[in-house]
C-alpha cells in the first residue's frame, strides 16, 4: 500500500537502506531515504488542522466528485483535518471518514465565535426536533454559543449543555430597545426606572395589538395581540445604554413582576419581542394569556391605542 506524505510512522527495524513499519494494519518495508526524524519535523499548528466549512459540504468516499457522498457537513461546522492530498482534505464527521474539497474550508482561527440570545424560556433538545429529549430549559435572554444550523434548528452551547434550540426562539442580536406604552413612558409614574439610562427615546406604534385597562384600576394598562393590522398601540422605543442594559432590563422585569423561570400564563406580563412601524425590534411587556382572556371580556379597550389618551 502507499503511505501518504507527512504521515508519522514508527520504525521497528532497519536493514541496509530499508525500514520496517506498520501502517493501517499492514507491516512491511519502506525506503529509508524517504523518511526523516519526527523530532526534526515541525508539527502543524493546531489552528491549521481545524477548519470551518464555508458551504454545506459533501463528505465523499474518495478524492473525487465522482465518489459516493457519505454525509453532508453543514456550513460553519468546525472539523479537524487529518490529511491533505492535492485539493482534497480528509476529515471525520458523525462517525464517517472521507474527503472534502479544500477550497470550501477556512482556518478555524479566522472564524469568529457567534452568539445567539434566547427570546423565551425554551427547551434545549438532544437533537434537531421536538421529538428529542430535553436537556433542560434555558431562560429568556440567555446568551448561547452558536455552532451550526440544521433543519430550522441551531446547535448551541448553553447553561444546560450543548444541544439544539429551534431558530424561532433565537435572536442574533443581544441588546434590544424596550417598547413602553403605559406608566414607563416619559413623564409617567414609572419613568424613573429609565431616566438617564437611555440613548434615545422614539415615539412610534406597533401594529396587531390592542390596549386594555383594568376596569377597577384604569391606570393599569396591558397590550394584547390582535389579528387585525388596523389595531395598533402607541409606544416609546427606549434605546438603553449598553453599559446599563442588563441591569435596566432586570429592573424592568422586577417592576412588571415578570420572571421567565415561572409559568408564563400565570403572570401579568410576558416580555416578548415586537416589531414597530419603523421595522425595529424591541422588548415589550405583553399581557399573559390568563389576564388577556379576562381583559377581552371585562376590560376597557383604549380605542386610540394611546395610554395618554385613554380617557
Amino acid at each position: 500500500m502507499t503511505i501518504p506524505k507527512n504521515t508519522t510512522v514508527t520504525i521497528s527495524q532497519t536493514s541496509g537502506t530499508w525500514s520496517k513499519t506498520t501502517y493501517r494494519g499492514k507491516t512491511g518495508w519502506v525506503a529509508s531515504r524517504y523518511l526523516k526524524s519526527a523530532s526534526a519535523a515541525k508539527p502543524p499548528a493546531k489552528a491549521t488542522n481545524r477548519k470551518v466549512t464555508t458551504y454545506n459540504l459533501n463528505l465523499r468516499q474518495g478524492r473525487s466528485t465522482g465518489t459516493k457522498v457519505l454525509v453532508t457537513i453543514p456550513k460553519n461546522t468546525t472539523v479537524t483535518i487529518s490529511q491533505t492530498s492535492g485539493t482534497w482534505s480528509k476529515t471525520t464527521y458523525r462517525g464517517k471518514t472521507g474527503w472534502v474539497a479544500s477550497r470550501y474550508l477556512k482556518n478555524a482561527s479566522a472564524a469568529k465565535i457567534a452568539y445567539r440570545w434566547t427570546t423565551a424560556n425554551v427547551n434545549v433538545r438532544k437533537g434537531a426536533g421536538t421529538s428529542y429529549a430535553s436537556l433542560g430549559v434555558v431562560r429568556a435572554d440567555e446568551r448561547v454559543t452558536y455552532l451550526r444550523t440544521a433543519s430550522g434548528w441551531s446547535n448551541v452551547k448553553t447553561s444546560k449543555g450543548t444541544g439544539w434550540i429551534s431558530n424561532r426562539y433565537l435572536d442574533a442580536h443581544g441588546q434590544h430597545p424596550v417598547a413602553v406604552y403605559g406608566t414607563l413612558r416619559k413623564g409617567q409614574s414609572a419613568y424613573h426606572l429609565l431616566r438617564g439610562r437611555t440613548t434615545s427615546e422614539t415615539r412610534t406604534r406597533i401594529a396587531n395589538f390592542n390596549m386594555y385597562l383594568k376596569p377597577d384600576q384604569t391606570w393599569w394598562s396591558f397590550i394584547i395581540p390582535s389579528s387585525s393590522s388596523a389595531r395598533s398601540v402607541v409606544v416609546e422605543r427606549m434605546d438603553i445604554r449598553p453599559a446599563s442594559y442588563r441591569a435596566t432590563l432586570a429592573d424592568l422585569d422586577k417592576w412588571e413582576r415578570f420572571d421567565p423561570r415561572k409559568p408564563l400564563a400565570d403572570q401579568n406580563y410576558n416580555r416578548k419581542l415586537v416589531t414597530d412601524k419603523d421595522g425595529k425590534r424591541s422588548w415589550a411587556y405583553v399581557g399573559a394569556s390568563k389576564i388577556s382572556n379576562y381583559l377581552v371580556k371585562n376590560g376597557i379597550r383604549v380605542t386610540s391605542g394611546d395610554y395618554l389618551r385613554r380617557y
